[in-house]
């Protein structure tokens, strides 16, 4: 479980970190190459997968969440936004993030589990209500923070926050009830 990860990371265990790598690498260049939409080279996002890692390690005493995917997707996407800032080279606009196709997916996986997750998760995702897809969406692939959404939507942040909890249960659920549960 992610749990015992975030137990090992707070405990200083290198061997967690390695194995956490391990598993972990394929999902943060994934992040990684569609927050940039093409616009880094294959080694800088070699680069900042490993920094994502580094990171990691170095705010491990901070890690709160019970699950380490969507830290280590903000830690990606953080990461992202901060060398475009350095490059001077603009983020991807929403119209060029709305265009990632499951094709491209399927080039940046490297097993089939992690491509049968994601299109399941694409599935799942399309079967929540409208307003929670959106929240969603905007969370966690274009990297918008609560506050930015709930002004976007006409919402409050705590409205924003629960609806994201809501959210990943429904998610969870559906996925379950779909006979796909997430080995941690």
């Amino acid at each position: 479980m992610e749990e015992t990860w975030v137990e090992r990371l707070h405990n200083n265990e290198e061997a967690a970190l390695r194995t956490l790598i391990e598993q972990y690498t394929s999902y943060v260049y994934a992040i990684i190459r569609n927050f940039s939409k093409g616009k880094l080279s294959p080694s800088d996002i070699e680069e900042l997968t490993a920094d994502v890692f580094i990171q990691l390690w170095h705010h491990r005493q901070q890690i709160r969440e019970e699950t380490l995917s969507p830290y280590l997707a903000a830690i990606a996407r953080n990461c992202t936004k901060n060398r475009f800032r350095q490059m001077g080279k603009q983020l991807p606009n929403r119209q060029e993030l709305e265009s990632l196709q499951l094709a491209d997916e399927l080039d940046i996986c490297r097993n089939a589990e992690q491509t049968e997750a994601f299109s399941y998760a694409v599935e799942a995702l399309q079967t929540l209500p409208p307003i929670e897809r959106e929240i969603l969406v905007r969370f966690y692939f274009y990297g918008e923070k609560a506050t930015e959404i709930a002004a976007a939507l006409s919402l409050t942040s705590g409205t924003v926050r629960v609806k994201l909890h809501r959210g990943r249960g429904k998610l969870r659920q559906i996925l379950e009830e779909r006979g796909y549960s997430y080995a941690e």
